[in-house]
């Protein structure tokens, strides 16, 4: 499908579709279905499920003679020969009839957050539309770009990856003008393979945006700060050195939140995050940084900041009845954001017992083994009263810390039931417990039992 017919779908007699849905189980009446094929479900399948929900329209790329709309009336069928490249096409249409200005988002850790303070200060200054949750990949942002309204002012869109190519694709598909890479961490070395693999997948959001496009650049990270000097586009860097545009001094962490004093080419306005740990601070310049980049004043980026909420399953603060804090940081893990949570979770709660239940970091290729050890050696020099360890590969991090001497006491789980069991029985002891793992470890399975007593404040 391409632009025109996109436009006809869009703009002309069919103009009646009340929003976009890959998913019947979410699907209101009066939208347009995409039936996207998967590797576990095929959007073909539910086509008789879409039109009993009303849809308006069904995207399809291939029509099961089996199909029977006798019990609701039939939608609009589009047949087009990739359900998957014509929903991108669309959401290239949507983006090429914003007059928004269009920011794009990535990096090996920090994405969300960042995404999330930078929209959190754009909304001060105009009408901001920004990816929900994660969705970030080459699904989740043309749905982003479907919630697009003339009205709006500013887009910040998430960008992930997994495989080369990804970033290219979406940056084509957004066509961003401002760019910020967060840093490059050890994520999806699986398919990425190494470290400089990530940094060439990532910049390629820099490599896409306009001449008269801003890069905004992590001073501090050297793979970063190496590879800005042959971008032609402007540059704004941001780090804790005399060096960045944007930067942050008298950094003072709390059990809460974290403060500072933020400089952006001498002008100067305080801060107080309201989430907790110095890497936090990074997260807070990268969208300063942003925001800079498009005019928005010193003292309103302050103010942007200190209205941020964290999304969940990201340092997300459960109180529980017992005096004891989880803290839900559950919703990846890699060897950097591991030591970052870590290290900002130890200097944040100095005061209390502090605990960390630590699952398998995934998506490491061959260097899972070793990752987990030098993890687990980083560990042992860490201020921590207790781990819990749940995963196979956790296997690797107990042997990183007995090479080393350490002064807690550190368990290994193989079922959750039992950790779960243990945390129960010790809550008593009122400590602050971090929770971090790959998603695909579910450490929320331990989390919702343990916080049952507040469930408004549950991630779902």
């Amino acid at each position: 499908m391409g632009a025109s017919q996109a436009a006809f779908l869009l703009g002309g007699p069919l103009d009646a579709f009340q929003g976009l849905s890959i998913d019947t189980r979410t699907l209101q009446e009066g939208d347009l279905f995409f039936a996207i094929p998967g590797p576990h479900h095929d959007g073909h399948d539910h086509l008789e499920d879409a039109a009993r929900k009303g849809a308006a329209g069904c995207v399809i790329q291939s029509l099961d003679q089996r199909v029977n709309f006798e019990r609701s009336r039939p939608p609009l069928m589009f047949l087009v020969p990739d359900s998957i490249s014509a929903l991108q096409q669309w959401a290239r249409f949507l983006r090429q009839r914003s007059t928004a200005t269009f920011i794009g988002i990535t990096g090996s850790n920090g994405k969300t957050t960042t995404k999330e303070m930078a929209a959190s200060i754009l909304e001060r200054v105009g009408k901001t539309l920004s990816s929900r949750g994660n969705l970030n990949n080459h699904l989740g942002l043309p749905l982003t770009l479907s919630r697009l309204e003339p009205d709006h002012r500013f887009a910040a869109l998430e960008m992930g990856a997994s495989q080369p190519g990804d970033i290219a694709l979406l940056a084509e598909i957004a066509a961003p003008t401002v760019g910020v890479i967060t840093n490059i961490g050890k994520t999806h070395l699986e398919k990425l393979g190494s470290q400089e693999g990530i940094l060439k997948e990532k910049r390629a959001l820099w490599d896409r945006l306009p001449s008269d496009g801003v890069a905004v650049i992590n001073q501090d990270d050297p793979f970063l700060a190496a590879a800005a000097g042959t971008l032609a586009c402007r540059k704004i860097f941001f780090g804790m050195t005399a060096l960045a545009d944007v930067r942050a001094e008298q950094v003072q962490e709390e059990e809460e939140s974290v403060r500072f004093m933020l400089q952006i080419k001498g002008q100067r306005a305080p801060v107080r995050l309201p989430v907790a740990g110095h890497f936090q601070v990074m997260n807070a310049l990268a969208a300063a940084g942003v925001a800079h980049a498009v005019g928005v004043p010193v003292q309103e980026i302050a103010l942007g900041l200190a209205s941020f909420r964290p999304a969940a399953m990201r340092m997300q603060r459960v109180p529980h009845p017992s005096g004891a804090v989880l803290i839900n940081d559950a919703y990846n893990a890699n060897p950097t954001s591991v030591r970052a949570s870590v290290s900002g979770f130890c200097q944040s709660y100095a005061r209390r017992p502090r605990w960390l239940v630590l699952g398998d970091m995934r998506e490491l290729g061959a260097g899972a083994r070793n990752e987990h050890r030098d993890l687990g050696s980083w560990l042992a020099g860490q201020p921590l009263d207790r781990v819990f360890l749940y995963g196979r590969d956790t296997r690797f991090v107990l042997e990183g810390l007995r090479i080393k001497s350490k002064t807690f006491r550190v368990e290994r789980y193989r079922k959750k039931r039992l950790l779960l069991a243990e945390l129960q029985r010790s809550l008593a002891e009122k400590p602050v417990i971090l929770f971090k793992g790959s998603r695909v470890m579910r450490l929320e399975d331990i989390i919702r039992p343990l916080a049952e007593m507040n469930p408004g404040l549950l991630a779902h």
